[in-house]
């Protein structure tokens, strides 16, 4: 009888101690997430909303290799998931052993878009995209094993105008790409980018919804884009590549210790697009993207 008295008491001794340890630990909570690889959605909380993006992970993820991080923003009006075929580099992370985002901007009049400027006349609405980005990349970094001196912004139009609004205000990314975008008014005359930041920028002379030459609403010329930027990272120093047709012009621009930081690829007659059906020199779009942007870390070009 005093056994089975005591077995009681030790059981009833038991549940109260496991009982007490959850009561402590209920308010614990963890960002940490399972690692996942492939193709999968994701979303991190910003300034009280909660903002969407998709990962692509190679599939021989390690968590002992620092993960360079590229990140693709959409156009104006287009989605991540339509994006990621668009701007397709899952083949070259698997390849080239890097992580890919594609992050979804918020709706403005039914519309996905981004804010490329301070607040100002400029930007579209007063959704937060710069602190959602790094707290995108933070949230990213506390589950993956992310290289922090080796991430990358490109966009397409909408986004390419946030990819040089990113490169002037935020000390997170070592190079930026933008495709059939440019700089906005604010960016051109505030940019406080911390140098080296180098800048790959792809544009058609028929692009008719921003256009190369610029315009009043705006839009910088990709001619003063190119030029800030070579004075910027002191790149004085040219060499020019076209393709057999004459269609496709690269304009690679150099600094005195042969750092090329600055690229313009020129397409002649080329419209409103990101297009990886586009070769220049047996590479498409997002390859020449990658290519330029991998060559370089927070601290200048990779040995």
């Amino acid at each position: 009888m005093l056994k089975k008295i005591s077995k009681k008491i030790i059981t009833f001794i038991f549940i109260v101690f496991i009982y007490s340890a959850c009561e402590k630990n209920e308010g614990i909570t963890t960002d940490t997430l399972p690692v996942q690889t492939g193709l999968f959605n994701s979303v991190v909380s910003h300034d009280g909303l909660s903002r969407q993006f998709i990962m692509y992970v190679p599939t021989n993820y390690n968590s002992d290799i620092e993960y360079p991080l590229m990140i693709n923003f959409h156009g104006f009006g287009g989605t991540a998931s339509d994006f990621v075929e668009t701007a397709d580099m899952r083949s070259l992370a698997e390849n080239e052993n890097f992580i890919i985002v594609y992050p979804q901007g918020t709706l403005l009049g039914g519309f996905p878009h981004w804010n490329s400027s301070a607040p100002s006349s400029d930007n579209k609405s007063s959704v937060d995209d710069i602190g959602f980005v790094e707290k995108m990349i933070e949230n990213i970094s506390s589950t993956y094993s992310i290289n922090e001196k080796r991430v990358y912004a490109a966009g397409y139009s909408n986004g390419g105008f946030l990819s040089y609004y990113l490169a002037c205000n935020s000390k997170k990314f070592a190079a930026i790409g933008s495709v059939a975008g440019t700089m906005i008014d604010d960016s051109y005359q505030n940019c406080n980018a911390q140098v080296p930041t180098a800048m790959i920028n792809i544009h058609g002379t028929n692009d008719e919804v921003v256009l190369y030459n610029g315009d009043s609403y705006g839009s910088t010329s990709i001619a003063d884009v190119v030029s800030w930027w070579k004075n910027f990272n002191s790149c004085f120093n040219e060499d020019i590549i076209t393709n057999q047709n004459g269609s496709i012009e690269q304009q690679i621009y150099y600094d005195d210790s042969g750092n090329a930081y600055v690229q313009h690829i020129k397409i002649n007659n080329g419209g409103h697009y990101w297009s990886d059906k586009l070769d220049f020199n047996g590479k498409n779009t997002s390859e020449l993207i990658w290519d330029f942007v991998s060559q370089f870390n927070i601290d200048g070009t990779i040995n």
